[in-house]
């Protein structure tokens, strides 16, 4: 079942929209709940929530890309239950300080209007890297992958999947510069 048809489902309130979806797209979610959570109880808390909140956005959202608009709805999910516990994930630790360097620093309501252009910059600066190490720095910041589990996912070794990462942060942070970011 195509993504549109999975949205089309939701969109028409049909019951089994939910099951496709799990069908679909459940292993994928699980493993960016996990990268997050670490305990599977609480993987299994925020694929629940998650599959609430999709059923109650779609509609009236309507998006163009679901893999993507569900895999944000996980990761959101999951970082807002690891917040409400009281627990931080040692991947996702380490990876927030690994980009803590290239980003600003986001203070108040002002900053925080400003986090969608942010956005917008960092999608257009990775759109202009090679696959590999755009592959490479989604899958370790976005999914939260650790270091290891990327360059296994890329047949890379992990010092070259340290190596790149390392060099698109750099890229990053001085693009960053350049549009005036930093």
């Amino acid at each position: 079942m195509t993504d549109g048809e999975l949205v089309e489902l939701l969109w028409q309130r049909r019951e089994e929209a939910l099951e496709r979806v799990q069908e679909k797209y459940a292993p994928w979610c699980r493993a960016i709940a996990r990268n997050i959570l670490g305990r599977e109880e609480d993987v299994e808390e925020c694929l629940s929530d998650c599959w609430f909140q999709l059923w109650n956005a779609i509609p009236p959202a309507r998006p163009v890309r679901f893999q993507g608009y569900l895999g944000a709805v996980v990761r959101n999910r999951a970082l807002l239950l690891r917040k409400r516990l009281g627990r931080r994930a040692d991947t996702v630790s380490l990876a927030a300080l690994e980009l803590a360097d290239c980003l600003p620093a986001r203070e108040g309501p002002e900053e925080a209007v400003q986090g969608e252009a942010l956005g917008r910059a960092v999608s257009q600066f990775l759109r202009d890297q090679g696959e590999g190490a755009r592959t490479a720095f989604l899958r370790r910041y976005w999914y939260a992958d650790t270091v290891e589990e990327t360059a296994r996912f890329l047949g890379w070794s992990v010092p070259k999947t340290k190596s790149v990462l390392s060099r698109t942060r750099k890229k990053l942070r001085a693009y960053l510069e350049q549009e005036g970011w930093l």
